[in-house]
């Protein structure tokens, strides 16, 4: 997530700058750089011998040091034999594993005249980019890239993370408040952890701020099916029922107003909505959300009490609230009242609201003006008319509502913009509302971290899609499809500049650790080529290091002088709390909307109702009679970082192969040991997992792991290393019902059942 500090204490970075100046010094002869591991742009040094690292370990003079299990598998990642290091053309069938090595120049030159001619005949709309998880700098610049090229098509992971959450925030006061989460040590009163697990990923550093802040005096709440590392740092754990935290979200609310516990004086005076909140949240009372979340009304109301009544508090931001479908939209709205009604909104320790730093130009860089003004554009994105929210015009909602305040509209505009991924296949093979010709894939694997997996591979196959470029470290299963592979630098080879996600109000620069390998690239050099072939030369800086120096430029610091600091970071100025007293919100009202009047705008309800997942106890019981298990899936491993890293062996022999964690009882009663390799069945069909006994668990819940496929298996057609063995959301369905308010796919929180294999 981003980057924000506080004079008094951090968010994810856990010391002050003070501090840190005095304890930025690295070892003599040792060369500073990124992690290569994941998208987190934690510091490492590295020993290096004729161009290749021998040493790799965190850097601990820096704030954000690379302290994660996986990071000690760096310098493994960046050698590793199976890394793509040649540009490839696929010469047989898609799938078949036929390529040919060309160059550089002749892969971008065909790539290039394929996508012209198809904006000539479709329209830019016609070319959909699909992201992954935040490596670098490239998800900016593709989007800067798309911007420029005209289309709104634009996909990466954060559709199915922040999206929902971001979305909701701006509609109800303006900017977001998730992201400085942390618990402030002597601050903060209460802080819930609500679906997230901080110390995976965040490692040793987000553990230790925990235990910092509960040891002065924070109370701290971890809600979470699953008893997480969290929660057992935790002084209340709610052991929720996977995809009903909407209706806990409601049953605090129902304790905080009918108890009149809420900040009346903020309520009056910034907010709106306050009696259609009241009258959504009256039949969530403590009894009957214990009903439906599991959990005892006695702690539904302790918990409700004790963070109204002890400010500053905070509620995290959780990957596990915004995966849930339509149960997302009552979770993250819901989320957002509590903020707000409680009047712990842009308050140290509590919920400070967050905007672009003006030290670096993000927004004004990546071109978000020309997309929504160009004029070969004609259409909104593929998705955007069944979720309005989601598209150009959503933005441009969202910049009226900001225009006093925020006339550029919100930093981490990508997550707004993102396409609904059921609607990408949707274009693809049925044409519907409009044909997508061409997708380009940079650093993700949507086969296994998207829902309906099936559809996914129908799409990525389908003779409807002329062309199909990826550009990433490893063949993966989506790569085994393409038609173009291209071989990308890892953090270790390229220039990085923190806070490239467009939210945080930190950044960092890091020169490279060692020269890319091979005929390795990086991500930047790819769209700025591209584009220089499409019309938009003039616009791209040479190198990577030059693009940093024009976001820099209201810094007055090149990339080079900020990255040759012994500390190369920009901080902000200390928070100001409370600063809606001088401006108001970044609302069409300027208050605190919780009835939101942009939501209606865009046809939506002002408060969207609380709904249950579209396979749930509640909403299917007959079809829950057959598989009479709730699931949860996906929680973040500490040895993998979403679907990668399954090549590194240390990795592998720490966590081997995909793993159902159920309780003992359940197991028992279905003839299951530890170990044993079982079928995890739901209505879409079956996977096959190993049973491991857990009995934290509620004897109802099963947990999968989610994201697996194996690397080691034989690849390409049919097989495709594994993809379809072990992939839970090969058995999820991406049904457009099931969906968010901003279409974000239903990850978690379904219905099986488990069978032994």
């Amino acid at each position: 997530m981003g980057f924000n500090f506080t004079k008094q204490g951090t968010a994810m970075l856990f010391e002050t700058p003070e501090v840190l100046e005095k304890n930025t010094k690295h070892q003599e002869g040792s060369q500073k750089g990124t992690c290569p591991i994941c998208g987190m742009g934690c510091f490492v040094e590295a020993k290096v011998e004729n161009g290749i690292p021998i040493r790799i370990k965190a850097d601990h003079s820096s704030p954000h040091p690379a302290d994660c299990p996986r990071a000690g598998q760096a310098k493994t990642y960046h050698n590793h034999p199976d890394r793509l290091n040649h540009p490839l053309k696929r010469v047989g069938k898609r799938g078949e594993g036929k390529w040919q090595q060309i160059s550089w120049e002749q892969a971008l030159d065909e790539i290039a005249a394929q996508l012209g001619q198809i904006r000539d005949n479709h329209g830019p709309e016609a070319v959909q980019t699909l992201g992954g998880s935040f490596k670098g700098p490239g998800d900016a610049a593709c989007w800067r890239w798309g911007n420029l090229f005209g289309t709104p098509n634009m996909m990466h992971q954060g559709k199915n993370c922040g999206s929902a959450e971001f979305l909701a925030e701006w509609s109800v006061y303006g900017t977001i408040g998730v992201l400085g989460y942390n618990p402030v040590a002597g601050v903060t009163k209460t802080a819930i952890f609500w679906g997230g697990n901080p110390p995976v990923p965040g490692g040793i550093a987000a553990e230790k701020a925990i235990k910092a802040a509960r040891k002065a005096g924070t109370k701290i709440i971890v809600i979470d099916p699953r008893r997480s590392e969290a929660a057992e740092l935790a002084d209340i754990w709610l052991r929720i029922r996977p995809g009903a935290d909407g209706a806990l979200a409601y049953g605090f609310l129902n304790v905080i107003i009918n108890e009149g516990i809420y900040d009346k004086e903020f309520v009056e005076k910034w907010c709106l909505g306050f009696d259609e909140l009241k009258e959504a949240v009256k039949d969530y009372t403590p009894p009957r959300v214990a009903e439906l979340t599991w959990i005892p009304a006695e702690q539904i109301v302790e918990v409700a009490r004790y963070y109204a009544n002890n400010k500053p508090g905070n509620i995290s931001f959780g990957l596990g609230t915004v995966e849930l479908g339509n149960a997302t939209n009552a979770t993250v709205f819901g989320k957002a009242y509590l903020r707000a009604i409680t009047g712990n909104l842009d308050l140290i320790g509590g919920q400070l609201l967050d905007d672009m730093p003006e030290f670096i130009q993000y927004r004004q860089e990546l071109k978000w003006d020309t997309l929504l003004n160009h004029p070969l554009r004609t259409r909104d994105n593929v998705g955007a008319n069944r979720w309005p929210v989601a598209g150009v015009r959503g933005m441009k909602t969202f910049r009226e509502a900001m225009s006093k305040l925020n006339p550029l509209g919100p930093g981490p505009a990508f997550y707004m913009m993102c396409t609904a991924p059921s609607a990408v296949w949707s274009a693809i093979i049925d044409q519907d509302p409009y044909p997508i010709k061409a997708v380009i894939t940079q650093g993700t694997n949507s086969m296994v971290a998207l829902a309906n997996s099936r559809r996914v591979y129908q799409a990525l196959t389908s003779p409807n899609l002329e062309l199909h470029v990826v550009m990433d470290h490893w063949m993966t299963p989506q790569a085994q499809l393409a038609d173009y592979v291209l071989p990308a630098t890892d953090g270790l080879e390229r220039a990085n500049l923190g806070g490239m996600w467009g939210f945080g109000n930190v950044t960092s620069a890091a020169m490279p650790t060692v020269k890319p390998q091979f005929e390795r690239r990086d991500d930047y050099q790819l769209w700025r080529e591209l584009g220089n072939r499409l019309g938009q030369q003039g616009q791209w800086p040479d190198t990577l290091e030059g693009w940093f120096d024009k976001l820099l430029e209201p810094s007055k610091i090149t990339f080079a002088e900020l990255a040759s600091r012994d500390m190369p970071w920009l901080f902000p100025e200390p928070p100001q709390e409370k600063r809606y007293e001088k401006t108001g919100f970044a609302t069409f009202s300027g208050k605190v909307e919780l009835s939101s009047s942009l939501m209606q705008k865009l046809g939506y309800p002002g408060i969207l109702p609380c709904e249950e997942p579209g396979w749930s106890p509640v909403r299917t019981p007959e079809l829950f009679k057959e598989f009479p298990l709730v699931m949860t899936a996906g929680a973040s491993s500490p040895f993998y970082y979403r679907s990668q890293h399954k090549q590194l062996d240390k990795m592998r022999r720490q966590h081997p192969k995909a793993f159902a964690s159920i309780h003992p009882e359940t197991a028992a009663s279905l003839g299951i040991q530890d170990g044993d390799a079982v079928w995890v069945e739901t209505p879409m069909g079956r996977v096959r997992q190993w049973a491991k006994l857990n009995d934290t668990l509620h004897p109802g819940v099963v947990h999968a792991d989610g994201l697996w496929w194996y690397p080691e298996q034989e690849a390409y057609e049919p097989n495709l290393s594994g993809v379809w063995e072990s992939n839970i959301n090969s058995i999820i369905p991406d049904d457009k019902d099931f969906a968010s308010f901003a279409g974000d796919n239903h990850l978690r929180a379904h219905i099986c059942r488990i069978v032994r294999a």
